[in-house]
């Protein structure tokens, strides 16, 4: 089963769906449910809130095609993953999803990486890697970034600002292997002082920039914070073999500290007490 959320729009585009094409509806089982369909091949339930669980299939996805809503024009999404872990890289990943490409992503469901299960994220991410959608990434290294958010300190800058830094330089990326197409960019909402001059060197391409707390909502950026995540989980993977290490399932001070600013995030207060 898969399951995604619906707009008001498309809410109304699936109830006028059923009605017009006279699918045969089965009886909810519980009061969360507004509606539930099983006719031939196509079997959802949709809740109240706006959540459609739906089995994949051939008529199911067709029906989709008449129900879900694009935007009209390209859309570049942005997240990041890492920058709450001690251990391993900080990884910026950008997805640009053409319309299609955007109907088809919903429909395998996806959704924010802290939502899916690890197979999932695979799954999706192997979708994403495939010649045809445009994606661009920055991988930070543990030791990478150890030096950059020192030269960032140094002018009084944070995390944030290398989050911003990460995420304009993907978008930059994309915009310049996109050129004049219609684009719009969305990112999660960033709190940080130099947000405005970063975001002035993508100027040249003359595109709205949208923030948004809760950005995963916008598949785009669902759909990067899958691709980060899955870029993350093989690069711990990496690390893990690499120097024989759970980074995952240890503490920094049972890492030998030769090796911990080549796995660690070493401003982390966990990792300051072992190398201080």
């Amino acid at each position: 089963m898969r399951s995604i959320t619906l707009s008001q729009e498309e809410t109304g585009n699936l109830i006028r769906k059923v009605r017009q094409r006279n699918l045969k509806k089965i009886p909810v089982t519980n009061q969360y449910e507004f509606l539930r369909v099983k006719d031939r091949d196509i079997f959802f339930i949709l809740h109240n809130t706006g959540k459609l669980v739906f089995q994949e299939s051939e008529g199911m996805s067709t029906f989709l095609n008449d129900v879900l809503v694009t935007q009209g024009c390209t859309v570049i999404g942005t997240d990041e993953a890492g920058k709450g872990e001690w251990y391993g890289p900080l990884v910026v990943a950008g997805v640009a999803l053409t319309p299609k490409e955007t109907i088809n992503l919903r429909k395998m469901g996806v959704g924010d990486s802290k939502g899916l299960s690890s197979f999932r994220i695979y799954e999706i991410s192997r979708v994403l890697k495939t010649p045809g959608i445009e994606t661009a990434v920055r991988v930070l290294s543990p030791e990478e970034y150890n030096i950059l958010y020192e030269q960032f300190k140094e002018k009084k800058k944070n995390l944030n600002d290398i989050l911003i830094w990460g995420h304009t330089g993907v978008i930059h990326d994309l915009l310049t292997t996109l050129s004049k197409e219609k684009v719009k960019v969305v990112i999660d909402k960033f709190d940080s002082s130099q947000r405005s001059r970063h975001f002035e060197t993508l100027e040249e391409f003359d595109v709205d920039i949208i923030e948004k707390t809760g950005g995963e909502s916008e598949t785009a950026v669902a759909a990067a914070s899958v691709l980060a995540k899955s870029i993350f989980e093989e690069e711990l993977k990496r690390l893990n073999q690499k120097f024989d290490v759970d980074l995952r399932n240890t503490s920094p001070e049972d890492i030998p500290a030769d090796i911990l600013p080549s796995v660690a995030k070493l401003h982390f207060r966990n990792v300051k007490k072992v190398v201080s």
